[in-house]
């Protein structure tokens, strides 16, 4: 394994090792929540919690991504330390601001976007959402608006310190948020009118620890540790150049997740819930492996960059894909042939109840399809953001975005919330298809005999896993039908432990590459 490739495997898992932390207790958040909170308060609180998600994607990761890390990057590649930390400090200060009236414009006009469920109501058909639960949602999205602030400074932080090697704060730290949302369900739910306010709670604590802990390692590690508010330094506006596309795009893809959001809440009948729950368990392996690749790649390749080096970017987002789909496949072939008793295993207690498990699998199923290319396109934006090409993408995603809403339009009438999910799959596989042909046009071909080699084997031993997933499922399901959580235990750990077995052998008799690569790093860090 080549020194490049070893690193990017190295940062790589460091990042998916805190990431998994964090998920893995993000599904017991979602446990607690589920068990705890009752289902209109809980929907009525995913509704609201939406829009300061939204735009945290939108003015956190976006910007730090395709705006901060390139200029970062060139930076310390081409001047010096202490230029680096000034203009880390002078984009700290430039962030402050454009959060600061977000969080104020928000906080006031948010509440009053619920306006479209009077709109969405001609659509669907649908009566389900009461006068009461709308102002409830509005209520609650108020107050959790200005989460906005804490996680935007939070997320900033990642991309100083991803090009200071440092992985492994910005991937644990989202757990923090996680730990919030599971003490405020236990201990608040019955100090409120409605257990929904605990949350409430429980998302102010979390995100004002999560920006403590990533604020102390940007100190120490980039050595950036308070704002200068030199509003005027030159890399604020070149990064605020390149941020002005992103914010379009961004705003595509999260436009995509509101619409969808509120499609479901119109529908009603668990809806919600169910698109909630499918896309959290896609998510799991996405934000482990997927993410993960391209926050360890992005630094790297806009480095390169920087150094005129797009021989170097080719090989990067080839091995980048190449590493995706190794990682993300079995995943893929694990929520294909588990869905059911995974979600009853993770959900089904309280007032989340067997139609309710239905539900979210038929949603999980239509979701899972697209897996890959979710995982794809963060590869494959990495490569524009790494030129300091932002518009790019932005064509790209608005274009999705459009199919994506006419897609909701067009299937909602006959798959409901099936139809969702169905169009976020193929709206993000054409995001992929036209992602990765401009790239070929601007970097050349993006494939090679080992790559096309490397992704045909990957993808004949996730089919042997999922053969072999169905007929280990099929055989314990038989020896324990469905019913105590000791049941749904052995129904779901004993084909995931057969799974991980067969396409470790799969991969092994295919000799598929990245398993050398991936062994090679088991073997250096124990050592």
């Amino acid at each position: 394994m080549t020194d490049s490739r070893r690193q990017l495997s190295k940062y790589t898992a460091i990042f998916a090792g805190g990431t998994m932390v964090s998920r893995v207790l993000g599904l017991c958040r979602d446990i607690a929540v589920t068990a705890l909170i009752p289902g209109a308060s809980r929907d009525a609180f995913i509704v609201a919690f939406r829009f300061p998600n939204m735009l945290r994607d939108l003015v956190g990761e976006g910007a730090s991504n395709a705006a901060f890390v390139p200029v970062l990057s060139e930076t310390i590649e081409n001047e010096s330390e202490d230029a680096f930390r000034e203009l880390t400090s002078a984009l700290m200060s430039a962030l402050i601001v454009i959060l600061g009236v977000i969080t104020v414009l928000g906080f006031v006009f948010v509440p009053h976007l619920f306006g479209l469920f009077g709109l969405l109501g001609r659509v669907t058909g649908e009566t389900a959402v009461t006068p009461e639960d709308v102002a409830l949602m509005r209520s609650l999205a108020r107050w959790t608006f200005p989460y906005i602030f804490f996680i935007g400074m939070a997320v900033f932080a990642m991309g100083p310190l991803f090009i200071k090697k440092h992985y492994a704060t910005p991937s644990w730290s989202p757990a923090l948020l996680n730990l919030s949302l599971i003490a405020a369900c236990f201990a608040l739910r019955d100090r409120f009118a409605d257990p929904a306010w605990a949350l409430v709670v429980g998302v102010w604590i979390g995100g004002a620890a999560q920006l403590l802990v990533q604020y102390m390692a940007l100190a120490r590690h980039a050595g950036a540790w308070r704002p200068n508010f030199h509003l005027r330094h030159p890399g604020i506006r070149k990064a605020l150049w390149l941020l002005a596309p992103v914010l379009i795009g961004q705003a595509a893809g999260e436009v995509n997740k509101l619409v969808d959001t509120m499609f479901a809440a119109r529908l009603g009948g668990g809806s919600v819930t169910a698109l909630f729950y499918a896309n959290r368990l896609v998510q799991l392996p996405l934000s482990v492996f997927g993410i993960a690749i391209a926050a360890a790649i992005l630094p790297t390749i806009s480095r390169a960059a920087a150094r005129g080096g797009l021989g170097e970017i080719r090989a990067h987002l080839m091995q980048g894909l190449r590493q995706s789909i190794f990682l993300i496949a079995p995943a893929l072939a694990v929520l294909f042939a588990l869905r059911i008793p995974i979600v009853a295993l993770l959900f089904q207690r309280g007032a989340f109840d067997a139609a309710d498990t239905e539900r979210t699998a038929a949603a999980l199923l239509f979701y899972a399809g697209g897996l890959i290319c979710f995982a794809w396109v963060k590869v494959a934006v990495a490569g524009f953001y790494a030129v300091q090409d932002t518009r790019t993408p932005v064509i790209v995603a608005s274009l999705s975005m459009c199919l994506n809403i006419a897609l909701n339009f067009a299937l909602v009438g006959s798959l409901r919330f099936r139809g969702l999910a169905l169009a976020t799959t193929i709206s993000y596989s054409v995001n992929f298809l036209l992602l990765y042909a401009l790239l070929s046009r601007r970097f050349g071909a993006l494939w090679d005999a080992a790559f096309v080699s490397s992704i045909l084997r990957t993808i004949l031993a996730a089919g042997g896993t999922a053969v072999v997933l169905v007929l280990t499922s099929s055989y314990t399901s038989g020896l324990m039908p469905a019913g105590g959580l000791l049941a749904r235990l052995v129904n779901v750990l004993i084909p995931l432990a057969t799974a991980g077995l067969s396409y470790l052998m799969f991969c092994a008799v295919l000799r598929v590459p990245e398993l050398g690569d991936f062994l090679s790093l088991v073997r250096s860090r124990k050592r």
